[in-house]
């Protein structure tokens, strides 16, 4: 007997190592085995769970209150699901657990394990391996298949984050940043992020105007009026929103979004204009070929060295193809590409001389289509959008404020892409924005800069 129960410690010892479980009521009495269940192969460690002596000395019936009670053997073995430690099997405790009976009305009551919730077979180290998978891009289906356990109890797990999540309406970042994506259903969502840590400070499950300006009331006038600055995109309705919200915010247009406007029209209105020649024509091939040579900044052409351009059949520079094709083009193509030479050389040194100029340029050509906007070309039509945005684009080109962008928000944009796209989307919206927050929140420094309530 001695013997005996020198082996039963020394088993329960090395499991309980090996599977990182230390409760004191799980013994494991036996060596583990190997079995097949509804066609799952199992490694299988047998084990009784026990009542502490402390619990038995302070034992009272549920059902009556009654102290008198007598031992009345064991449950039925039930099985708990706990991560695998064999790559073939999975693994699982297969438990009984000691059950007293009481003397006065009859009741029993089973001992318990910390290992598991009330009536529950997957163990809690087990959900904490299954959320701590959330965090990888890899799909819920993937890793019900892989922990064996189904598709359900992964979202179940997932719905238990949460908590983790909650938002702190005494709190808000100085600098933000607003955008959307498309998410669940075809739908736009938005999304804030905090500009200074890259912390996503929320989704919200549309981008109505209605949605976004309710949210944010919720905050304290004075938390709101300590918000700095608001980067967005050139979305019409978020300059009128941010307004009332946050009455101390800069607005700053995304300078990605402000060269990107200009950029497509001059390469819109060079292929309108390459379109005039004959397919076959020198002409035509000039503004075919060297089509990013007329999208990169003036000065950064080089004037010396020379490459054989089989087009033209001669030796040219770069810089002298751009002045060939502008020789060539008509007097709007010129104008635009001047336009957006000059945008260019403002964000690459934003002087304020050089912003008064750009400044200036958008006030005659506004005044120049005064009431004749449709008649505009495709480059002016871009100017005049930057005129209607004026105080937020040149506040994004001062550079005081020029290193806050939707940089970072785009990113998070992209890894929500893949997100999605890794589990073949989602129909939930609750369960995407847990999964977001797993994958870019949980591990990141939230401490916005001078977070104040």
């Amino acid at each position: 007997m001695t013997s005996l129960n020198y082996t039963t410690n020394i088993i329960d010892s090395t499991v309980k190592s090996c599977l990182n479980y230390h409760d004191p009521h799980l013994i494991f009495d036996d060596e583990p085995y190997k079995d097949t269940l509804r066609g799952t192969k199992y490694l299988l460690f047998p084990a009784t769970v026990y009542f502490l002596p402390q619990e038995l000395a302070d034992f009272r019936c549920h059902n009556c209150g009654f102290t008198s009670f007598y031992r009345s053997g064991f449950t039925p073995m039930h099985l708990i699901k706990v991560p695998s430690v064999n790559s073939t099997y999975q693994t699982a405790i297969a438990a009984r657990s000691a059950r007293i009976r009481c003397r006065n009305c009859n009741s029993t009551c089973s001992a318990s394990s910390e290992l598991t919730d009330h009536s529950c077979q997957i163990s809690k180290l087990l959900k904490a391996k299954i959320a701590a998978r959330l965090r990888m891009d890899i799909s819920a289906k993937t890793i019900a298949f892989e922990e064996g356990v189904s598709a359900s109890t992964v979202n179940r797990t997932l719905d238990s984050t949460r908590c983790e999540f909650r938002n702190n309406f005494n709190f808000l970042p100085l600098h933000l940043c607003f955008d959307e994506f498309r998410g669940t259903h075809n739908t736009y969502h938005f999304v804030c992020l905090d500009a200074d840590n890259h912390a996503i400070q929320t989704i919200l499950p549309n981008r109505l105007k209605q949605t976004i300006f309710n949210y944010f009331m919720r905050f304290p006038a004075p938390v709101r009026s300590l918000v700095r600055t608001v980067s967005c995109d050139l979305n019409s309705y978020y300059v009128d929103l941010i307004k009332k919200p946050f009455p101390n915010a800069k607005i700053i247009i995304d300078r990605f979004h402000i060269v990107q406007m200009l950029n497509r029209a001059v390469n819109s209105m060079r292929t309108d204009l390459m379109n005039r020649f004959d397919n076959n024509s020198k002409n035509y091939k000039l503004f075919k070929r060297n089509w990013k040579l007329f999208l990169k900044r003036y000065d950064d052409l080089n004037c010396t060295h020379q490459f054989y351009e089989r087009s033209q059949r001669k030796w040219v520079t770069a810089e002298q193809l751009v002045n060939q094709g502008l020789q060539l083009a008509d007097q709007d193509f010129r104008k635009a590409y001047w336009d957006y030479q000059r945008l260019l050389e403002v964000i690459d040194d934003p002087t304020p001389s050089k912003i008064k100029i750009f400044k200036q340029c958008l006030t005659e050509v506004n005044q120049k289509y005064s009431g004749c906007r449709p008649k505009a070309s495709k480059a002016d039509k871009g100017l005049l959008t930057l005129y209607d945005n004026l105080i937020p684009v040149i506040t994004a080109l001062e550079p005081k404020y020029c290193h806050y962008t939707n940089g970072p928000l785009e990113g998070i944009n992209r890894k929500i892409k893949q997100i999605q796209r890794t589990a073949y989307g989602y129909r939930n919206f609750e369960h995407l924005k847990a999964r977001i927050y797993l994958q870019t929140y949980l591990g990141k420094d939230t401490r916005s800069s001078v977070k104040t309530a």
